[in-house]
Order: structure tokens, then C-alpha cells, then sequence
């Protein structure tokens, strides 16, 4: 039995463990936890690895300090998944073994103060199944996904024909779309990205800066697909792809271009390219909110083959001391949210 607990300064060995599964994408990869480090300042990237044998158990997620004056004497911790699709993976779905994974991280978790656990599981993985026993398993929303095993003409019957449409108006216009290294049009792309999410209203968290985008440029996993009007970026989308699986990370287009059908293009050009280095799936992820009816997930469905479901997990570790949190810090729940101490 070999129980470990990686962070950051453990990368080679992350990989190491990381390249023992052929199904699982980008999000599980050190690269990616150190990305979202930026966006979560407070926390530190963990990867919990269960080794019995030849059976494997890993599950990277962020440990965050509460800082709220519980105990003098200790600190007290959380445990959440970083943004996107995450949660355990597991070489077997032995029951033993994965109930004997679950039983070391308690002694783990409780050894280390930790009070609850929010887990963001992986829909193409369905980890939501290998949870913990006590782990509220919900659903939160449907997300846009193409299986690319079909080929080509597959995913071309399968997509709406208004797609098609959108994206034979994009080629009329004379757009194309060009594969190019991202770390060539990376202040050109935030710039476009700066100007979407204000145009879309989005929260804070997605106010990507410098730091982030250069670190972006740097993974050999990132790939950029951009569509010019002569030589300035219109539109373009970044991808992640790693172990035969594309996640589509974030996309642009210039306000004036939005009826030109050029994110459809975009997308359907790396789709296709995607296809040729047989590639399995696309994850297009889901909407801004969790409504069936969300604009930006009635996109991504009719720029993919399937929808599939998007489950959250929660679980409270230690409840004396949530509900102690919950009974001293009253004032501070004035939401649903299980982590509902965080600012």
C-alpha cells in the first residue's frame, strides 16, 4: 500500500501518476492546477494518490484555509475541486479498493482539520459513481459534448443544420480559420476576451489577467484555433488537448462579427482537426448559469453531437465543527452555498 499527498513542487511525480490513465483530460494535470492557483490565491493545489498493488486512486483538488477564528490552536481547512471537471479517477472499480481509498483519505482529512469537501466531478469520466458513500451527489446542469469515434460525416449529421448553415455563411464572408501558436496572438486574444466578458457581464473570477494567459501559452497542451479579417483576430477559441480528449477552455468573437457565424466556424474547424489526430471527444463544457434555457449552452449544443450531465458533489467531514461554524458565524450564511464563509 503506498499513500502520498502531492503538491506543486511535486510535478514529475504528479505527471508520473497523471500518465497512468489513458481517459482522463487536461483538468487532473499539475499545469492546470497551477494555472487556477492564480485565480484561487488562498489555496494550495493537492494531488491524494491510493496505490494498492496494481490498483490506482488519484483525486487533486484545492485544500484552503477557513479563516474564521474557530480554535486558537488549530487551523482549520477546506477541500474543493478548481474550476472545470475534476473529482477522483480510479484505474478499477473494484468496490474493496475504492472503499479502502475512501477510508485512508478520512484518516488523511481528519488528521488535517479538514471540514467539508465540494467536488466538481468530470461528466465523461461519470466519477460522481466512485464518490465517497456519504458524498450528496447533485446535478447542476447539462453540458455540450461530441464523440468524434464516428468520423467526420458523423458529427456533421449529427450537428443542427442550422450550424451548418451558420458555418457555410461564415465561409461565404470569406472567413477561415487558422491553427496558429497561441503565444503568437496572446495579447490580442485577452484583449478580444477582456471585451466579451464585459459585454457578457461576467463575475469577477473571469477577469483573466497577463499572468494567467502567459502561463496559458506556455502548455504544449494548448492549442488556439483563430479566424482573421485580413491580418486581425476576429474570433478565435483555446483549447486543452490531452489523452485523445479536447476541453474546450475559452473563445472570442469581435462585436461587430457576432452574426458572421464565426464562433460556429472556429469550432468547427478544430473539431474537424481534432477528428483527424483521432481524437475521441470535445468537451464544449455548459452555460453560464445552471437553466436548461441558458443562451451560452443552447451554443454549445448545437455545435456538438450530445448533452451529458455535470454532477457536484458535497460532503461535510468534520460536523462538529461545521456545525460550530454554522452556530458562532450565523450571520455570515446568508446564502445557499456550502462553502457560505468565503467572501
Amino acid at each position: 500500500m503506498n499513500i502520498q499527498t502531492l503538491n506543486l513542487s511535486n510535478k514529475i511525480q504528479w505527471k508520473e501518476y497523471v500518465n497512468k490513465f489513458d481517459n482522463i483530460d487536461f483538468h487532473f494535470h499539475s499545469d492546470y492546477h497551477d494555472l487556477y492557483k492564480l485565480r484561487y490565491g488562498n489555496s494550495e493545489p493537492i494531488m491524494w494518490v491510493y496505490e494498492n498493488e496494481n490498483n490506482l486512486f488519484i483525486y487533486p483538488f484545492n485544500i484552503t484555509r477557513i479563516d474564521l477564528d474557530i480554535d486558537k490552536n488549530k487551523n482549520y481547512f477546506d477541500i474543493s475541486s478548481s474550476y472545470g471537471f475534476l473529482g477522483p479517477a480510479s484505474n478499477t472499480n473494484n468496490k474493496e479498493f475504492i472503499l479502502q481509498a475512501w477510508i485512508e483519505f478520512d484518516k488523511w482529512a481528519m488528521n488535517k482539520n479538514i471540514v467539508l469537501e465540494f467536488i466538481r466531478f468530470n461528466p465523461l469520466l461519470d466519477n460522481q459513481n466512485i464518490c465517497h458513500k456519504d458524498t450528496s451527489v447533485e446535478f447542476n446542469r447539462l453540458i455540450g459534448v461530441s464523440d468524434l469515434r464516428g468520423g467526420k460525416l458523423d458529427f456533421i449529421n449529427k450537428i443542427p443544420s442550422k450550424t451548418r448553415n451558420m458555418i457555410r455563411k461564415a465561409i461565404k464572408n470569406d472567413f477561415k480559420t487558422t491553427k496558429v501558436n497561441f503565444n503568437d496572438v496572446k495579447k490580442d486574444f485577452m484583449n478580444l476576451y477582456l471585451d466579451t466578458m464585459k459585454r457578457n457581464k461576467s463575475t469577477s473570477f473571469f477577469d483573466y489577467d497577463s499572468d494567467y494567459f502567459d502561463k496559458l501559452a506556455k502548455f504544449n497542451e494548448t492549442k488556439f484555433y483563430g479566424v482573421y479579417k485580413g491580418k486581425e483576430l476576429v474570433a478565435g477559441g483555446i483549447f486543452f488537448a490531452s489523452n485523445n480528449i479536447a476541453t474546450y477552455h475559452l473563445g472570442v468573437c469581435k462585436k461587430e462579427f457576432l452574426t458572421y457565424g464565426l464562433s460556429n466556424l472556429y469550432l468547427y474547424d478544430a473539431t474537424m482537426d481534432f477528428i483527424k489526430k483521432n481524437f475521441f471527444y470535445i468537451n464544449l463544457a455548459g452555460g453560464r448559469t445552471t437553466s436548461p434555457d441558458d443562451s451560452l449552452l443552447k451554443f454549445k449544443r448545437d455545435n456538438s453531437t450530445d448533452l451529458k450531465k455535470f454532477f457536484i458533489g458535497k460532503r461535510i467531514i468534520n460536523k462538529e465543527i461545521y456545525s460550530y461554524i454554522i452556530n458562532k458565524f450565523n450571520l455570515l450564511k446568508k446564502n445557499d452555498k456550502f462553502i457560505f464563509y468565503r467572501s
